[in-house]
């Protein structure tokens, strides 16, 4: 076989046809052809989002979530425009696709709902989330620094913000579908069916969730107390807040436990806050010195306040010791665990120098003597049955 021959034969091969689509006869050629343009387009989006989405963006101060969701899009986006470019390098007739874009599934006020219309709903609602996260991190963040606004108020206002933002958006949105706001009427009646049915919850989440943002019962960065999960508030969204606790396990709390039950929140309002440290001594210890001992742990400590002065309470009498009370202010409540710790600790040592008994729990047991017991023996059996 000559060279020729091969060449025409390997011709042949690739103009084999395997199948037909919309008068574009599907051949090997096309295939690699589909594949190599394929190929390029992905190394193409790969290249463009770890350059230009990760490195760029993130220098703009954008959050992991976003530069995550900018690179999945930009990566699609790419995808999409890399099978178009393929089909037409191969000469695939893709003029009946539209057909399938255009296909109605359903209508709302006489506008017909098709695949095209909800990715156009899509994309730009997905714009108005970009643009929001953009303007919240970059713009507002900036200009509250040059405000000395303190960081929960600016939490609170770019989450407001970016509710608002988005609420446009949608309505932005519907408009470009081609649903008017009398649509809109239809869609909002199905959700209030749905809560009536089985959103309760959510729905409840989410108005807890405003008020917490409006009226700031617990803001960014407080210490909270919810059950028995003590931690930081990290961030409030739509339906849950998200506690770190003092082990570095973030807790998702829903909102609606935040408005309807009992927090305990360290932060509220004036930092201050008091600790209460009780202790037992012993009915044998010297009044005075515990007196004095309990307040020189208080006034020793460098981060108990000097005003108000610590005080020393004498409770009142336990089983087997006296119950006695350290109080004591302290400035920053996120210590409040490990200055407890401390002064525990220096109340063992002050009572040790002085020779002060911490009594362990006590109890008198009186232990009466025999009484005799009288015993029966056979010879007792018959003087009574002879009496």
């Amino acid at each position: 076989m000559s060279f020729t021959d091969f060449i025409k034969l390997i011709e042949q091969a690739l103009n084999f046809k395997l199948f037909q689509i919309q008068q574009s006869s599907i051949t090997i050629s096309t295939i690699l052809i589909l594949s190599s343009v394929l190929v390029v387009f992905l190394i193409f989006s790969k290249l463009f989002s770890k350059f230009l989405v990760r490195r760029v963006l993130r220098h703009r101060h954008l959050s992991e979530d976003t530069a995550d969701v900018l690179t999945v899009v930009t990566q699609s986006l790419a995808m999409i425009i890399g099978i178009v470019v393929a089909c037409h390098a191969a000469g695939v007739d893709l003029s009946g696709i539209d057909k399938l874009f255009y296909f109605e599934i359903f209508q709302i006020k006489q506008t017909a709902v098709t695949p095209f219309s909800i990715f156009l709903f899509l994309f730009v609602f997905f714009l108005f989330l970009v643009f929001s996260h953009i303007f919240c991190k970059l713009l507002l963040v900036r200009m509250t620094k040059k405000l000395h606004v303190d960081e929960s108020t600016v939490y609170t206002f770019t989450r407001i913000t970016h509710y608002i933002i988005m609420f446009v958006g949608a309505l932005v949105a519907f408009q470009f579908v081609g649903i008017d706001l009398s649509g809109l009427v239809v869609i909002f009646g199905a959700l209030s069916v749905g809560i009536g049915f089985g959103l309760q919850t959510l729905a409840s989440n989410f108005i807890s969730g405003l008020i917490i943002l409006i009226e700031r019962p617990i803001k960014v960065g407080d210490r909270v107390t919810v059950g028995n999960v003590e931690g930081d508030v990290v961030e409030i969204n739509i339906r849950s807040t998200e506690v770190r606790s003092l082990n570095n396990i973030s807790i998702i709390v829903p909102n609606s436990e935040f408005v309807s039950a009992q927090v305990i929140n360290w932060s509220h309002g004036e930092l201050k806050v008091r600790l209460d440290i009780d202790v037992g001594v012993s009915y044998n210890s010297d009044l005075d010195i515990v007196l004095r001992c309990l307040g020189e742990v208080g006034e020793e400590h460098s981060e108990v306040l000097k005003q108000p002065l610590p005080e020393v309470l004498h409770l009142g009498f336990g089983d087997s010791s006296w119950n006695m009370r350290l109080r004591a202010w302290i400035a920053h409540p996120k210590r409040h665990t490990y200055i407890r710790s401390e002064l525990n600790c220096a109340i063992v040592r002050k009572f040790r120098e002085n020779n002060v008994e911490i009594p362990f729990p006590q109890r008198d047991l009186h232990v009466r003597s025999p009484l005799p017991i009288p015993l029966h023996t056979q010879e007792t059996d018959i003087n009574m049955g002879d009496e």
